[in-house]
């Protein structure tokens, strides 16, 4: 038996989406614990539209939004499965990706394994190229790290770990609730891989007010997990140094110019999760609905 959580808030035009694409992936023995925290539209009645029909549905309500690690912690207490599978209502699993994570944990020293978030917007969106720039560099970086044996970053848009390999995640965490579940499981002396085959589509921002909302939560992110167990964080300088050959690639003044403004909004998300750590902003105003990922 395998649980597959799901954490999910004021997502009614997508997390069906999301269900729909797990439930052939399981057996009727698994099961699927959605968390639905302080939902004020129609997710809930979504969901349960969806359980009537399939009983590996569970469906368990927060009356008030605390954040996404209190969504984790409900599923890692409620699960029954050894094995969990975390993804996110605003995306949608690809053909056989919990089947490739599953695959993984015939090695007992694997105590989780990352899938691949693949980007999905429109090509005459002003982020598309930086957006298809940064999750090829992650994929890169991560199967490098895989190779030499370091990689403990698991994407929280899709990946899978044992139960007891993670523990509760502590109370507020602000932005990187998948790092913190990859770097409990590492100090437990666990191996963690990744599955470039696992893929799953995630929807990427299509404003700036989103685009930096969910960019300074991330990195918000970074800076708590050094504060909190002397990690290394992300760095601007480390992320530009990938800029220079992926502008060779632009064919005119107006695409360059383009890029350069969004990498100028992208420097706003680092300052704006620099305020948020400088300020100790709550958690809930660090994560913010990103509303155009949401349809």
């Amino acid at each position: 038996m395998i649980t597959i959580g799901v954490p999910t808030y004021n997502e009614q035009d997508v997390i069906g989406k999301c269900i729909k694409s797990i439930l052939p992936q399981i057996s009727k023995s698994d099961e699927i614990i959605v968390v639905a925290s302080g939902c004020t539209d129609n997710t809930v009645p979504v969901i349960e539209k969806l359980a009537k029909k399939h009983k590996q549905i569970k469906l368990i309500t927060e009356p008030k939004r605390k954040g996404k690690w209190s969504a984790l912690n409900i599923i890692l207490k409620k699960a029954k499965g050894n094995i969990i599978v975390q993804t996110d209502g605003d995306v949608i699993l690809a053909k056989n990706a919990i089947k490739y994570l599953l695959t993984h944990f015939k090695n007992r020293k694997v105590g989780a394994v990352s899938g691949r978030p693949l980007p999905v917007l429109p090509k005459t969106n002003k982020f598309y190229r930086w957006s298809i720039m940064s999750y090829t560099r992650m994929h890169e970086i991560r199967l490098k790290e895989d190779e030499a044996g370091e990689f403990w970053h698991v994407s929280g848009y899709l990946f899978a770990h044992r139960k007891k390999a993670v523990d509760l995640l502590p109370k507020g965490v602000k932005g990187s609730t998948d790092g913190t579940m990859g770097w409990s499981t590492k100090s437990k002396g666990y191996r963690i891989s990744y599955e470039p085959k696992a893929k799953v589509y995630v929807k990427c921002p299509l404003n700036s007010r989103d685009f930096i909302n969910q960019k300074a939560r991330a990195r918000t992110g970074f800076y708590q997990l050094k504060k909190r167990y002397g990690i290394p964080p992300r760095t601007v300088k480390s992320e530009l140094k990938m800029l220079p050959e992926e502008i060779k690639k632009l064919k005119s003044f107006r695409e360059v110019f383009n890029f350069g403004a969004v990498g100028i909004v992208y420097l706003i998300s680092w300052l704006k999760a620099w305020w948020y750590i400088k300020r100790d902003v709550s958690v809930l105003k660090v994560w913010k609905h990103i509303e155009s990922t949401k349809h």
